[in-house]
Formats: structure tokens, C-alpha cells, sequence
């Protein structure tokens, strides 16, 4: 049996998967296509006009834009990830623009009473019609609270939009799953794990829950400051599909004056971000001036908390060691770091390639010839290079490279002379101090010794256990290697077909045991079982031969 050219199981929209199939020719990945081998690709191809004149990545970008919302934010996420994909698709993918059209009012209308189980009127002084913003997943309307009186932002959630997410996942799960196995050159991307992952995001995205409990963190961590700000949430009036919040209406970071304040907003809305990574271990993933508004009294305000990264206290000590070995010049010390904030390195890493290259970086980082200090560029550059090196960082490790690299950006919009290292230090400092302090909420110190104590009272129970698994032969070591699933269907074909030919062989000396023993009944003065034993291996040989011929998987 032959591994068939495309498993349709989960693919339930066959027309969209059509219209998928015409754009990949349309944008000239016809090669990607054939080799998938997707069915009724020829007669796609025949009636799709394809486009030139533009690059590889330009080509990714326009194709995403037309396949539509799903598939933008999928590039959105996707340009969040520089470990994952090369530097020129980044810069692409960061162009992507949600062009959508807003639904019918009636439409959200439905969706909001459904999903608060209310009625508008009653719970709405006023709703407007048009939304003041929209995305692929929701829109957002203004509205004022009749119980409250107060002015709130309304995001709401497009109708059906979970269903065309899971048929569009289907899709690329199974492309993605095609892809890697039938694709040499992508194998190295892992491009169903990518899947995997921004599925993952997507799933939380797409829960509004999620949003409000990541804002109400938020405002917890900053409960004692005064000058930081995030959309109060109406809980009442949330739910998964349904967010209701503060509407703030602040100015962008593009329309404050004065040097001394756009130096002095620059510092904080760093310190603000520095303190959520290092302090807090929970940050907004994307804090770019889209996401900032500056309200009355200079109070920084964070929107659109979709999205954060998650840092624990050993990740964050990592971190903090990071940007030690960064501030120092400390190159040995930078890739040990380095490779223990990684999710995984290969088995035969060149450390010293690695190194000398790091330090390359480093060097350019801090030349006098600078006038100011671009750490976004370097961490970017050095996140190239670990890709370069199959050294693959935490997820959250990136995001939180990606908020450093959007404030550092929305740092020097405000202050030209704006220094990221700078501002870190004073922050390293208290980290360490946190670290190294036996007092501290948090400190290494005492977790480490607790875990210790405990590992040591248990030793001996532990030790007990093993041995008596070893004594009664209970104990197992289980192996599993990745990337054999192409091997093993091979070995499956290999297997059935030297079988095929040890049975045609068995017939082919059977009938001739038969023939010269000379038992009847006979055929034309020979026994007849031997006839037809040589007939039926010769039909089975003839058969393999042709099989083999056409399939050529061999």
C-alpha cells in the first residue's frame, strides 16, 4: 500500500482549501505545490495568472494579505518570531495590515445581547454603529454605560470568526505536516511546531477573558504607582466574546512637544517595560507607539494587552546575567547565558565559532563610533545568528526581546540621544540585590536552599525506589527519535514488497518440486498444481514489476 498524496481528514472547507491552492500559484510557488502534490493543482494552475517582478518574502506577504484576516494575524505573530524565520520575511510580515471590513451593526448587535445575555438598550445609553476600530478577530465600538454614565470601548468579537480559525488551522496544520515531510530544505524550520505555536496564541487572542485577567495583573503590579495606567475593565459586562472597558483617549506619541518632557516620558515608559520583565516577570509583548497613549499628568497608558510573555524568577535572573555580560563585554559568558535561556541547542554546537561571532557584535554594540547605543539591533542581530547556529531561545525569551526592541524604538521617537543600557542599569542593580538579598520576597537564595533541604530529606526514600525497580527487573528505558517517519515508511514499502518477492519465490520452488515430482492430476503431460503455481507467481511478478515501475518510490 502506497502513503497517499494528501491526508483530507482534516481539511473540511474544500473550496477554501481550493482558493489557498490558487493563490500559492498565483504568487508563483507552483514548485512548493508539486511537490506537495495536492490534488487538482494542474487545472488551478491552468486558469491562475501569476504575479512577477517580486521578491521571495514580498511574494509570502501579499499571498498571507489575500487569504485573508486569519491568515494576516498569522503573519503578525509570525514577524514576533526573528529565531524562527530570516530577517528579509520579518521585515515583510511587519508590513502586514489588517484591511477589513467592519460588520453589520445588526450583527454585533446580536453578538453582544447573545453573549451578555442582555439587551443593548437596557444596559447602553448609546452604541455607535460604526465601529472606532477593526481587526480580523474583533471591532471595537464606543459606547456609554446607562447604570454607570460612564464612556466605554466595546470589543467585540466578529461572528463565526472561532469557526473560520479552526478550518484555516486545519488547513495549515496539514500543509505544514505535508511540508515538512516532503520538503528537505524547510525541514530545519519545524514549520508544524510554528503552527503549533501560533495556534496557541490565537486560542488566547481570541478570548477576551484572557485580556481582561492580563490587564487586571497588570494594574495589580502597578497598583502603587500613579503615573502608569491601563483601560479599567467592566467585568459585569465581559465575557469571552464580549470585552467592555475604559475608553481612553490620550495623546499618541507622535503629537507630544517639548524636549524636556518627550526626555522625561522616554525614561519612564522604559523603566515602566524594564520593570514589568526584570521585576515583574509579566510584560506587554508589543509596547510600540500604536499601543501608548499619554493621558492628564503625563500618565503612561499600555492598549491592546492580547498579548503578554511570562518570565519566571530563574528566567529573569538569567536575564539579569544577560545584560551583565552584555554591559561588560563578557563574551564567554554572554553564550553561557545564552544557552541556558535556549529551548534547545544542538548536540555539536561550534561555542567558539559562536562566541567569536558574538563578540563581533558586542564590539559594533559599544564603538565609539555609535553615536548612541542600538541594543534593539544587536539583539535582533544576535537572535539572527542563533537561528544561523540552530540555537533555538524560549518563546518568551524572544517576546521579551521584541518589547525591548519596540520601547527602545518608541524611546528614541520621543528622546533622539535616547541609551537603552543606561536605563537598565539602575534595574540590573535591584535585581541583583533581590537575587543576592536572603531577605527578599524572591530571592534565590532561600528558594534554592529550601529545594535543596528537600531533595536531601527525600534522597533516601528516592534511592530505595530505584533500587527495588532494579531488583525486580521493573526498570525500563524508553528511547524515542525524531524525524524517522519518512525512514519508516520506506523500510514499511521495502518490507511489503521483499515479502511480495519471497512468497513469488516460494511458488516459483514449490512448482517445481511439484513438477518433478511428477503427481498427478496432469495438463498436458504435467501436473497441473505446478502449472498453476507458475502461472499465479508470474502474474504477482508481472504485477510487482508494473507497481514498482509506476509508483517509483524506489
Amino acid at each position: 500500500m502506497e502513503k497517499p498524496l494528501l491526508e483530507i481528514k482534516p481539511i473540511r472547507n474544500i473550496a477554501r482549501f481550493k482558493d489557498i491552492v490558487g493563490i500559492l500559484f498565483k504568487y508563483g510557488f507552483d514548485g512548493l505545490v508539486e511537490k506537495l502534490g495536492l490534488p487538482g493543482s494542474y487545472l488551478i494552475k491552468k486558469f491562475t495568472k501569476i504575479e512577477r517582478g517580486l521578491t521571495i518574502w514580498e511574494r509570502i506577504r501579499f499571498a498571507l494579505e489575500d487569504l485573508g484576516p486569519t491568515y494576516v494575524k498569522f503573519g503578525q505573530i509570525l514577524s514576533m518570531r526573528p529565531d524562527l524565520i530570516p530577517p528579509g520575511l520579518i521585515h515583510e510580515l511587519r508590513k502586514l495590515r489588517e484591511s477589513v471590513h467592519h460588520e453589520d451593526f445588526d450583527a454585533i448587535r446580536e453578538m453582544v445581547e447573545e453573549s451578555l445575555k442582555i439587551r443593548l438598550d437596557d444596559v447602553f445609553e448609546s452604541f455607535e454603529e460604526l465601529p472606532i476600530a477593526a481587526g480580523s478577530l474583533a471591532q471595537v465600538h464606543r459606547a456609554i454605560l446607562k447604570k454607570e454614565k460612564k464612556e466605554v470601548a466595546v470589543k467585540v468579537q466578529r461572528p463565526h470568526i472561532k469557526r473560520i480559525i479552526k478550518s484555516d488551522l486545519d488547513i495549515l496544520q496539514t500543509i505544514a505536516k505535508m511540508v515538512h515531510d516532503r520538503v528537505e530544505t524547510l525541514q530545519p524550520y519545524n514549520i508544524p511546531g510554528i503552527v503549533q505555536e501560533i495556534e496557541r496564541h490565537l486560542s488566547r487572542e481570541i478570548d477576551f477573558i484572557n485580556e481582561a485577567t492580563n490587564i487586571q495583573i497588570f494594574k495589580q503590579n502597578f497598583a502603587l504607582v500613579t503615573d502608569v495606567h491601563a483601560p479599567d475593565i467592566y467585568i459585569e459586562y465581559t465575557c469571552p466574546t464580549v470585552l467592555t472597558m475604559e475608553f481612553i483617549d490620550g495623546e499618541k506619541i507622535e503629537d507630544i512637544g517639548g524636549e524636556e518632557r518627550k526626555e522625561r516620558l522616554a525614561r519612564r515608559g522604559v523603566e515602566i517595560v524594564l520593570k514589568q520583565i526584570l521585576i515583574d516577570g509579566f510584560f506587554h509583548s508589543d509596547p510600540h507607539p500604536g499601543n501608548i497613549r499619554i493621558l492628564e499628568g503625563d500618565v503612561i497608558c499600555f492598549l491592546d494587552w492580547g498579548m503578554v510573555g511570562r518570565l519566571t524568577t530563574e528566567m529573569r535572573y538569567l536575564l539579569v546575567d544577560f545584560i551583565k555580560a552584555l554591559a561588560y563585554r563578557n563574551g564567554k559568558k554572554l553564550l553561557k547565558t545564552l544557552i541556558s535561556m535556549s529551548a534547545s541547542v544542538p548536540p555539536l554546537l561550534d561555542e567558539a565559532a559562536l562566541q567569536t561571532e558574538t563578540l563581533f557584535l558586542m564590539d559594533r554594540l559599544h564603538s565609539r563610533l555609535n553615536k548612541t547605543v542600538n541594543v534593539g539591533r544587536f539583539l535582533t542581530e544576535l537572535v539572527n545568528l542563533l537561528r544561523q547556529h540552530r540555537v533555538e531561545l524560549r518563546p518568551d525569551y524572544v517576546f521579551m526581546i521584541k518589547a525591548l526592541v519596540a520601547i527602545e524604538g518608541t524611546g528614541r521617537e520621543l528622546w533622539a540621544d535616547f541609551d537603552a543600557i543606561n536605563e537598565l542599569k539602575p534595574l540590573i542593580t535591584k535585581v541583583t540585590f533581590l537575587r543576592m538579598n536572603p531577605f527578599a520576597a524572591e530571592a534565590m537564595f532561600l528558594g534554592k536552599l529550601a529545594e535543596s533541604l528537600k531533595l536531601i530529606v527525600n534522597l533516601p526514600e528516592k534511592v530505595e525506589s530505584l533500587i527495588k525497580h532494579i531488583e525486580g527487573g521493573k526498570l525500563t528505558l524508553e528511547v524515542h527519535h525524531r524525524g524517522l517517519e519518512g525512514t519508516n515508511w520506506t523500510l514499511h514499502v521495502v518490507g511489503n514488497r521483499i515479502a511480495f518477492g519471497l512468497i513469488i519465490a516460494a511458488l516459483i520452488i514449490g512448482s517445481s518440486m511439484v513438477i518433478t515430482s511428477g503427481i498427478g492430476p496432469f495438463l498436458f503431460g504435467y501436473p497441473i498444481f505446478g502449472i498453476a503455481g507458475y502461472v499465479f507467481s508470474g502474474v504477482l511478478g508481472i504485477w510487482l514489476v508494473i507497481h514498482m515501475i509506476l509508483r517509483r518510490n524506489l
